[in-house]
């Protein structure tokens, strides 16, 4: 049960702050800088740390890629697949690395500024008053638990091949890829690691922030979906408050209204609370005196929350579609090889070297699976409006609300499906079937391996 006094039920917090802070160490998001209210040469010094530090994340991705390709091209035809496998991995996680950074950075960045702050200026903390009420706390810790856990197994999962070169004591690099030089001499091995190190903590910020933005704006909406359907509910509740109604006829509304308590999975993450019916006098203003005029105010505040969703859900989209497209079959691709590698592994390499692979095994699925399901997730609340409106003691009043109802009714039942370039819609389905794909490809990978002398 969410605890929380009323200062904390209506104070306004940014929602995406860990996600922003992700974002800025990938170099996908301005430190901050840019923003600083300082003026004149602090200002202009705090720019030029701005502009060198995502310079320097460009170098280190764009460099690490580079050298991948140089790799694959001259290995190509030496007969070794693991390897030219291997490198090609890494290839395509570095490519991808750059291309969100530069969408994120330099392509995007308006509409990027533009979701983050329309969501932060305009969600409702919550409900309208009524017998029940949520807040946004449920959608705001589940966003923080599942956010966290996924930055941190994308460090752990990309830092862990930092480990290796400790491990084996042979002075090697945790990616191995040709260099121009010799990397084992003194200092200039130090410096190597070290770009390395920055490229594969670059890898896992950029993933994370490229998906996890995906997941916690899926999540903060489903909260406001929580809210609405508890608004719908409750509207002939907020009706009543605003009419100044007493205790007795709060009472009557409340008991037509407790039928449908018994129902479970109302919300995504939200924890419905009871408003006492003392409260509920106390908080009603007396504003107006027929229902008709009552219900219009009060049913009003619900479409303006459901337009508000579904404008957040149109700018999502518009965001993440174009990538969403090359992301499938990016994870499509890196799927296949990492289980290919981690095939051979098996038999050729280390227990280290196996966890490794794993790990970036688990990371693919675990980034498909956040895509699919949250878009799913958000599929499902839009067609759940229509359903929490028939929550509420509709029947009391059906010549007053019937033709707003009807109205509500019509526009509820066209459902939003975030897409893939507009090409397919994002689901568990598409979840499944990349995952299919991925193993296919693998197949025809081992007999082309079975067939190499």
């Amino acid at each position: 049960m969410e605890r929380q006094s009323d200062t904390d039920l209506n104070e306004r917090r940014d929602l995406f702050s860990f996600i922003r802070h992700t974002m800025k160490v990938a170099a996908m998001y301005p430190l901050g800088f840019d923003r600083s209210s300082e003026a004149g040469l602090l200002a202009i010094l705090f720019r030029i740390i701005d502009y060198m530090y995502e310079v320097f994340c460009y170098f280190v991705s764009v460099h690490l890629a580079f050298l991948y390709v140089c790799t694959v091209v001259i290995y190509f035809g030496h007969g070794d697949l693991e390897f030219l496998v291997n490198c090609l991995i890494q290839t395509i996680i570095y490519f991808w690395t750059i291309a969100m950074k530069v969408y994120f950075r330099r392509i995007r960045p308006r509409l990027l500024n533009e979701t983050l702050d329309f969501i932060n200026n305009n969600y409702q903390t919550r409900s309208e008053i009524g017998f029940t009420y949520v807040t946004m706390a449920g959608a705001f810790r589940q966003s923080n638990l599942w956010i966290k856990s996924y930055v941190y197994l994308c460090y752990l999962g990309t830092v862990f091949w930092l480990l290796l070169p400790i491990v084996y004591r042979d002075h090697s690099l945790p990616l191995a890829c040709w260099y121009p030089f010799d990397f084992r001499q003194p200092i200039v091995y130090e410096v190597v690691y070290f770009l390395q190190s920055v490229g594969q903590i670059q890898v896992a910020a950029a993933f994370a922030s490229s998906s996890g933005f995906h997941m916690v704006l899926a999540i903060q909406i489903s909260g406001q979906y929580d809210i609405l359907y508890c608004s719908l509910k409750n509207v002939l509740a907020t009706t009543y408050a605003e009419m100044g109604a007493t205790m007795a006829q709060l009472s009557t509304l409340e008991e037509a209204q407790s039928v449908t308590n018994t129902e479970s999975n109302q919300y995504a993450y939200a924890v419905e609370q009871h408003m006492p019916l003392e409260e509920l006098v106390r908080l009603g203003t007396n504003r107006f005196h027929n229902f008709r005029t009552a219900f219009k105010y009060s049913f009003k505040r619900c479409l303006q929350q459901h337009r508000y969703i579904i404008a957040t859900l149109q700018k999502m989209e518009l965001f993440y579609s174009p990538i969403w497209f090359f992301k499938i079959f990016e994870v499509t691709l890196l799927m296949c090889l990492v289980a290919f590698v981690s095939v051979k592994s098996t038999t050729a390499n280390s227990l280290m070297r196996m966890v490794s692979l794993g790990q970036y095994l688990f990371l693919v699925l675990y980034e498909l699976f956040i895509i699919c399901y949250f878009a799913e997730l958000l599929y499902q609340n839009s067609q759940r409006c229509g359903d929490a409106l028939w929550r509420s003691p509709w029947h009391l009043h059906l010549l007053d609300v019937r033709s707003d109802y009807l109205f509500f009714l019509l526009n509820a039942r066209q459902h939003f499906q975030l897409t893939a370039g507009k090409m397919y819609f994002l689901n568990v389905e598409r979840f499944r079937g990349t995952i299919t794909m991925a193993f296919s490809f693998l197949t025809v990978l081992q007999k082309l391996d079975a067939r190499s002398p």
